[in-house]
């Protein structure tokens, strides 16, 4: 795995010096805004040049449902279709994103969780309530703790297809996979510490690999 390592270190630092400094903490402190967040980022462009997208849809529900964007117990109040009147009727794996999304607040709150002060994203119980959920794995879970301030990297489409990129540019017979990319990008962010954390570096890879498409 080297080559491909030191290929995508020369490749990152040809990344702007500011795109590192884009990325704005996500939901901290906000146990049910990020909880949607990743659930729904799934597969869903998050913003457009027209305004629209999931981060639009993120920011109207916060500002009805200031409440349940903070704690599960109050998320768990809303319905299914409240959720999806605002947030789109999206779907993964075959059920509703929100209904993933209560069955997960479910699953935290039974465990005692339910703002961000009980959450501890290394708590194997809580690990296992999200990804025990059907839908939902290990992704989304990564980006669930981004969210909430933990130092991690969400190896979705555009990251995968950045380090797909590099290793096909140096004709290595490598089939990236998100395990794969996540192993990089934490290998090189090791290496270079270009970015405040990890998750800083993840934020320019993606914006970096939009742009270029």
């Amino acid at each position: 795995m080297n080559p491909l390592i030191d290929a995508f270190e020369r490749d990152v630092r040809t990344i702007q010096a500011d795109q590192f400094e884009v990325y704005q903490n996500g939901w901290e402190g906000q146990l049910g805004m990020a909880l949607v967040d990743a659930v729904y980022s799934k597969q869903m462009l998050y913003k457009t040049k027209r305004g629209k997208g999931l981060l639009p849809r993120l920011r109207a529900f916060k500002e009805k449902y200031p409440q349940a964007g903070v704690d599960l117990r109050e998320l768990l109040e809303l319905s299914e279709a409240d959720l999806q009147d605002i947030l789109s009727h999206g779907v993964t794996n075959g059920r509703t994103k929100a209904s993933a999304v209560l069955e997960a607040a479910r699953s935290l709150v039974q465990l005692g969780v339910y703002t961000h002060e009980q959450y501890d994203h290394h708590n194997q119980a809580q690990r296992n309530a999200y990804l025990h959920v059907h839908g939902l794995g290990t992704v989304t879970h990564n980006y669930f703790g981004m969210l909430l301030g933990y130092p991690d990297t969400k190896p979705d489409t555009w990251i995968i297809r950045a380090v797909q990129r590099v290793a096909d540019a140096e004709s290595l017979d490598v089939s990236v996979d998100s395990k794969l990319a996540r192993t990089v990008v934490t290998q090189v962010h090791q290496r270079t510490n270009l970015g405040k954390t990890v998750t800083h570096m993840d934020h320019a890879i993606w914006l970096t690999e939009r742009e270029r498409a």
